[in-house]
């Protein structure tokens, strides 16, 4: 079988949301908890949470990581520019910049 490549269990749809994952892992949960399902289907349930529980703690470490400056512009529009944690500036430096 040299070029085919399986199918992995814990493939995550390249749509999913967060609040997506979270509703998964939810009835996830429900199934696991409720134990009506085989051994088989049990493991592959168990392994498909582990890869939501992943995704959903990358996607929570994004948010922490995105900060949001807004800034007034000479027109009097206001937009929303995104900084990198290493350059979120000290409450100091943005005097004169609120408005």
């Amino acid at each position: 079988m040299a070029g085919k490549k399986a199918a992995s269990p814990t493939h995550l749809p390249a749509d999913l949301t967060f609040e997506k994952a979270i509703a998964d892992l939810e009835a996830i949960t429900d199934k696991l908890e409720d134990g009506k399902e085989s051994l088989e289907e049990s493991m592959k349930l168990y392994e498909y949470g582990l890869a939501l529980k992943e995704f959903c703690e990358l996607k929570l470490k994004e948010a922490e990581g995105k900060w949001l400056m807004l800034k007034k512009q000479k027109d009097g529009s206001v937009v929303a520019e995104e900084l990198p944690n290493d350059k979120i500036p000290e409450s100091n430096e943005l005097q004169g910049q609120m408005f």
